[in-house]
């Protein structure tokens, strides 16, 4: 049961971070929006990075034994270091997924 609380918290992590991109992202982004958005994300990437190199779970301390049984907690934790990073604010509009607005 505890292996699939680090995927729903990362997708809920993930959705945030792109719910931010959305509402901040335009012509009157500032650095001020830009670094909550670093820090917010780097809350995020930093835990992944423990859990990849030394796994080290936030919540539940050094567990080798949960990515030895279960080996795609690592991929997810690989694969939303990138998503965390592609989730910064920009100077353009941005929309969501399949918005036709």
């Amino acid at each position: 049961m505890i292996v699939w609380f680090f995927p729903i918290l990362a997708v809920c992590g993930a959705f945030f971070a792109y719910l931010l991109k959305v509402r901040l992202s335009g012509n009157n982004l500032n650095s001020i929006k830009l670094f909550f958005c670093l820090i917010f994300n780097g809350l995020f990437v930093v835990p992944y990075i423990d859990i990849i190199e030394n796994n080290d779970f936030l919540f539940l301390g050094h567990r080798p034994e949960i990515i030895a049984e279960h080996p795609f907690i690592g991929w997810i934790a690989f694969s939303c270091i990138f998503i965390h990073s592609f989730s910064l604010p920009v100077k353009r509009k941005v929309k969501w997924l399949f918005s036709r607005k």
